[in-house]
């Protein structure tokens, strides 16, 4: 009588290992689950801030272009108003001083043409 007691002890003892077993894969199954769930919603979320994200910076460069072509226009606009000033100051030297501006003008073209040969 002595074996019966102890083969159903480990009889029990077995099945209650397997019952914790089981209890054990399940606990674990539901973690993997919900850790598998809060990794998609975490993944949506960093979607999401990504793409805000891309949006601000597609903003900012839009803008920062925008603002270097009307820089680009008003630096243009003052060249194009220097230039004109300039030349305006050419027609008037030249017609105070046309002998000079002549003098001048044949001394450049005399040196560009010895460059120029060289």
């Amino acid at each position: 009588m002595s074996k019966t007691p102890k083969n159903t002890e480990l009889k029990h003892g077995a099945e209650d290992l397997e019952a914790r077993l089981a209890a054990l894969r399940a606990e674990v199954d539901e973690i993997m689950l919900a850790l598998a769930a809060k990794a998609e919603a975490e993944k949506a979320d960093v979607g999401a801030k990504v793409e805000d994200a891309a949006k601000s910076a597609a903003t900012t460069a839009e803008e920062l272009s925008e603002e270097i072509l009307r820089d680009a226009r008003r630096a243009l606009k003052q060249i194009h108003k220097q230039a004109a000033s300039l030349e305006k100051t050419l027609w008037v030297e030249t017609r105070a001083n046309p002998l000079q501006t002549l003098l001048i003008a044949f001394g450049a073209g005399f040196i560009a043409s010895l460059l120029i040969r060289r």
